[in-house]
């Protein structure tokens, strides 16, 4: 099981990484692991520098890089790749990667080749990929036809999904 964590903030609007550290080794304790930079961690008001800064503190804190699974996918694909490499270079357990969101009604084409990008760009067999689906705030909608394509093409890498579309029959489809 893995809980979103919160990220807090210093009153000059950066992130605290001392309280995140303490509120992470807290979440360990309770036995979850961390997804990092999801929705709730406000992950899209953070630079890709404040994230890399923020999973090395983690992991030079001595917190177990295999129990963290962050978020990964931004709208710019070279960031997308720098994050993921680097997720992947400190040992985390896989990466919650959102659709590219700024442009809407990206086909399903476009969709997996932005995955396969950055997938094919890291190169890293660890590399365990879980697809954000979360219509409501990123307004790109993961179809089942985009999963299965993908589980075909990068059946290691495709590791499972995060459904958050608040839709059970969606969810049961996916099933």
């Amino acid at each position: 099981m893995l809980s979103p964590v919160v990220t807090p903030f210093k009153p000059d609007l950066a992130p605290d990484p001392e309280r995140f550290v303490r509120h992470c080794r807290w979440l360990l304790s309770q036995n979850v692991g961390l997804a990092v930079f999801g929705t709730n961690s406000e992950a899209n008001s953070l630079s890709v520098e404040e994230k890399i800064e923020l999973l090395d503190r983690l992991v030079g804190a001595g917190l177990d890089p295999a129990r963290m699974m962050p978020g990964t996918g931004c709208c710019a694909l070279p960031d997308s790749v720098r994050l993921t490499a680097h997720a992947m270079k400190l040992g985390c357990g896989g990466v919650l990667m959102l659709p590219p969101f700024y442009y809407k009604g990206v086909s399903d084409d476009g969709l997996f080749r932005s995955f396969a990008e950055v997938i094919e760009r890291v190169g890293e067999a660890r590399l365990r990929v879980y697809v954000y689906h979360i219509p409501p705030v990123a307004q790109v909608p993961i179809t089942i036809g985009l999963v299965e394509r993908l589980l075909a093409a990068y059946p290691i890498q495709i590791a499972g999904m995060k459904d958050s579309g608040g839709d059970w029959s969606n969810t049961k489809a996916f099933l």
